[in-house]
């Protein structure tokens, strides 16, 4: 059955780009908030920022009434997030832990998208929505990490990576995962070229991989004889990127 529906869906697959082609592409400038939200720390937002470039893919020979409306879209952007962070302990003696994630990331978007031509405005007057997964790769970035215990000397609970610690421990990547998979929504308008949109990114993978204290010490509460049981596999860090984006882009047709 599984290789019945696979060869279907290749059929399909192939009617669709059959009666495809590229219709446009366009460039992108966008600028907004980036943040990492993680359980355990307080975050605040950095300067987000993309550019790139992409293309659309229009099935103008489908025998369908929204032919003209539906496309796929892929390209390469450029996009920086990150994050401010901070948390406090407030037990004796009491400590703080502050610090960023600036990061680059290589973007690839595969959206799927609806194009509609405002009618009670004059020709070129367009709305759209995209939504579709992105694969992000990171290329560079900078972390800083500083902790302060008064009354503690010991380097675990004092330390500045800018500072005590290594090129290795300033560099992003070197500290958290490089890849990530994400997913953006967004709506738009267009008006003749020039193309505004307003779109949110959500990153599914926790950038960092953390031991939990409560490995292995998990009370599971559905145990009818109220045994511990362990779950090496949590992860401590939550922490995701997102991103609210405002671009202004400019868009042309492929000429045959």
């Amino acid at each position: 059955m599984k290789k019945i529906l696979t060869l279907l869906a290749f059929a399909v697959l192939l009617q669709f780009s059959a009666k495809a082609q590229f219709e446009r592409y366009g460039v992108r400038l966008a600028n907004g908030v980036a943040y990492v939200s993680d359980d355990l720390l307080t975050h605040s937002p950095i300067f987000g920022f993309g550019i790139g470039g992409y293309v659309d893919y229009m099935f103008t020979e489908w025998k369908n009434p929204w032919a003209e409306n539906i496309y796929l879209e892929t390209g390469l952007n450029i996009v920086r997030r990150g994050t401010n962070f901070q948390q406090v302990w407030t037990l004796t003696p009491t400590s703080i832990r502050q610090g960023f994630y600036h990061n680059w990331y290589a973007q690839i978007p595969i959206f799927a998208g609806f194009k509609w031509e405002i009618p009670q405005l004059p020709a070129g007057n367009y709305l759209n929505v995209i939504f579709g997964p992105t694969i992000n790769v990171g290329i560079f970035g900078r972390l800083k990490d500083r902790k302060v215990t008064p009354g503690m000397p010991q380097e675990s609970h004092n330390y500045d990576t800018f500072i005590t610690g290594s090129k290795d421990d300033r560099r992003s990547f070197k500290n958290m995962r490089r890849f990530d998979v994400g997913v953006v929504f967004g709506v738009g308008y267009q008006w003749h070229n020039f193309t505004f949109d307003i779109y949110m990114d959500h990153g599914f993978i926790a950038l960092m991989k953390k031991d939990d204290v409560l490995n292995g010490v998990i009370y599971n509460s559905t145990d009818p004889n109220n045994q511990i049981t362990s779950d090496d596999n949590r992860n401590s860090y939550t922490g995701t990127n997102h991103a609210f984006m405002i671009s202004i882009g400019y868009q042309l047709p492929i000429n045959r």
